[in-house]
């Protein structure tokens, strides 16, 4: 892999591959057998220098479909594998026809020792200024796809596992934020146990008080799971009892998750499929306004 070594740079003392040359000269006429060899073996020199540069006991166990870095003792590293591995099946089962596990190399799953080198590893994927809301884990859809996040428990990491690994299995689709995430926390609810669809009263009033025909557009846009005030939980809570409700019926719901579009917030597959507006929903649970997905006024967030 002499090729690969040049396509590296090093920021904030960390390795981060340059994807695009790589992808370019590893796109050739290769079987898929032949392709997922290349990728794997791309993978692990990636992960592997990125050992080197975290030092302190990093290393790199591999299963069947997963290459998890971390530097925790060896038993959490088992267990946390093995719940990677029934993980991905279970999404692939109960999101079927929406789920896809296609693709080259083996799903990569960094656990950072500390809330500090998690941040230092995820800044380099965003923005570096202004205020963001606070992030528990988070599946990166650049270049070789993978997802990240700090050392927890067990119990507080298998949740977040199964939020980040949907994001990873619906990377295939354009879909709109509220419709990715609201189908991550539904499987975080579903396979753990965490995070169960429930709406009181208080929450209710949180709701109406929170959302206007501007913070709507957010919501559509996606921009609203990125506030640093009460609207990241309200927009989480909002995008999962959409997708709930959405879902009872899941075969018109899989349909609508392989044709809904960020770029008009889902509004024409919902229409084509539900024979209803995403405006209309909202009504129902908030009342009368102009609640619909508004395109030209998402301009400016970009």
């Amino acid at each position: 892999m002499d090729w690969l070594e040049q396509h590296f740079t090093v920021e904030n003392s960390l390795s981060r591959p340059n994807w695009e040359p790589i992808y370019r000269h590893a796109e050739s006429e290769l079987s898929n057998e032949d392709q997922d060899k290349l990728w794997t073996e791309i993978m692990r020199c990636w992960v592997n220098k990125l050992c080197q540069d975290l030092s302190d006991g990093y290393y790199v166990k591999e299963t069947d479909n997963f290459a998890l870095l971390t530097n925790a003792n060896t038993r959490y590293a088992d267990s946390l594998s093995g719940f990677l591995e029934r993980c991905l099946k279970r999404l692939n089962h109960i999101l079927k026809g929406i789920a896809s596990d296609e693709g080259f190399g083996k799903y990569v799953v960094m656990v950072f020792d500390n809330n500090d080198r998690y941040y230092d590893y995820i800044s380099y994927y965003g923005p570096q200024e202004g205020t963001y809301g606070l992030s528990s884990g988070m599946y990166l859809n650049y270049g070789y796809g993978h997802f990240v996040f700090p050392h927890q428990e067990l119990d507080f990491s298998e949740p977040i596992v199964a939020h980040e690994m949907t994001h990873a299995v619906l990377s295939h689709l354009p879909i709109p934020l509220w419709l990715n995430e609201g189908m991550a926390v539904n499987m975080e609810a579903m396979i753990t146990g965490f995070n169960p669809p429930q709406l009181d009263k208080e929450m209710f009033t949180k709701h109406q008080s929170f959302w206007s025909e501007k913070e709507i557009q957010e919501f559509w846009y996606g921009s609203s799971f990125g506030r640093p005030d009460e609207g990241q939980q309200l927009s989480y809570q909002l995008a999962q009892i959409l997708v709930t409700n959405l879902s009872e019926q899941y075969e018109a719901f899989a349909k609508f998750s392989n044709l809904a579009h960020w770029q008009d917030g889902g509004e024409a597959a919902i229409r084509d499929i539900f024979s209803i507006s995403l405006g209309d929903m909202i009504g129902n649970f908030l009342g009368p306004g102009n609640w619909a997905p508004d395109p030209e006024s998402w301009e400016k967030e970009t």
